[in-house]
C-alpha cells in the first residue's frame, strides 16, 4: 500500500510540473511555433551575406538582392514589433496572475517532494521494525 502511494506521489509530481510549464506558456501567450520562429530568427540573424559585385541598376542579381534585403527588413520590423508587444504583455495584470500561479505551483511541488521523503522515511521505518521482529 505504501509503495503504491509513493509511486502515485511520483506520478503526480511529474504531471503537476508538466501542467505548470504548459500553464506558463498559455499565460504568456506563446505556442511552440512562435518559440521556434523566434529562435530561428535569432540563429538566422547571425548568418550574414556580402557580395563583391558593384551594384548596377541593370544587374539582375543586384535587384534580387535588394528585394530580398527589403523583405528581410520588413520581417525584422515585424519581429521587433512582436518582441515589443510581448514585452508590453508582461507588464499587464496577467503577469500578477502568472506570478501567483507559478508560486502556487512551486509550493505544491515542494509539498509533494516533502510528502515523498516522509513516505520513504516511513517505509524504511516499517522495514526496520519488521526486520527486528
Amino acid at each position: 500500500m505504501l509503495h503504491k502511494t509513493i509511486s502515485l506521489v511520483h506520478k503526480l509530481r511529474i504531471y503537476f510540473l508538466i501542467i505548470i510549464i504548459i500553464g506558463f506558456f498559455v499565460a504568456v501567450g506563446l505556442n511552440p511555433v512562435d518559440v521556434g520562429v523566434f529562435f530561428g530568427a535569432k540563429i538566422g540573424s547571425a548568418v550574414g551575406m556580402s557580395t563583391s559585385v558593384v551594384e548596377n541598376p541593370f544587374s539582375r542579381l543586384a535587384l534580387q538582392l535588394n528585394e530580398k534585403e527589403d523583405r528581410l527588413n520588413k520581417l525584422e520590423k515585424e519581429l521587433n514589433e512582436k518582441e515589443k508587444s510581448l514585452g508590453e504583455y508582461n507588464k499587464t495584470e496577467n503577469s500578477r496572475l502568472l506570478l501567483w500561479l507559478m508560486a502556487g505551483g512551486i509550493i505544491v511541488l515542494f509539498m509533494l517532494i516533502a510528502l515523498n521523503y516522509y513516505l520513504d522515511w516511513k517505509r524504511k521505518k516499517i522495514k526496520i521494525n519488521n526486520s527486528l521482529k
